[in-house]
């Protein structure tokens, strides 16, 4: 049976919005700060495609996810950019075996800083969302405080 789960969170940056998205939208860089993460797009492999609507992007979440795809102890999310509007808007959709749904990142100016807003609409069979939900929002928490930190630095 599946099951539909809102998950959102949100996180103050001291950087400019123009200097969160151009990180946050760098792919692949995600992969240092989402937890257990590797990320990628279509843009790692055929430079032509500009980054933007119709891209998409994979991410695997599991254990040693460097080693993917040798080793699949994880989840591989695909998705699909369907709004695009830096510096502040992306959305996506989820379109793989497993994680269906929509996922969006907003980016709002707060005098010099950024607050970062993640929210997704899941669509899962209810086993993995009970498992998945809570690691996946203290996942994202963490994830989202360490991509603060790490722009702050």
């Amino acid at each position: 049976m599946k099951k539909l789960s809102h998950l959102s969170l949100t996180v103050e940056i001291n950087k400019p919005v123009e200097t969160v998205w151009k990180l946050l939208v760098d792919w692949q860089s995600q992969s240092k700060w989402m937890l257990q993460t590797k990320v990628w797009s279509e843009l790692d492999q055929d430079k032509t495609v500009k980054n933007g609507k119709g891209v998409l992007v994979f991410a695997f979440t599991g254990l040693f996810p460097k080693l993917y795809p040798k080793l699949r102890f994880g989840i591989l999310d695909t998705m699909e950019v369907t709004k695009w509007k830096p510096p502040v808007l992306c959305e996506v959709v989820h379109i793989g075996r497993v994680i269906r749904g929509t996922g969006k990142f907003e980016l709002k100016r707060k005098r010099n800083r950024t607050v970062f807003h993640w929210q997704e609409e899941l669509i899962a069979p209810t086993y993995v969302l009970i498992f998945m939900k809570p690691l996946l929002l203290l996942g994202v928490w963490l994830s989202l405080h360490r991509f603060a930190r790490q722009l702050s630095a």
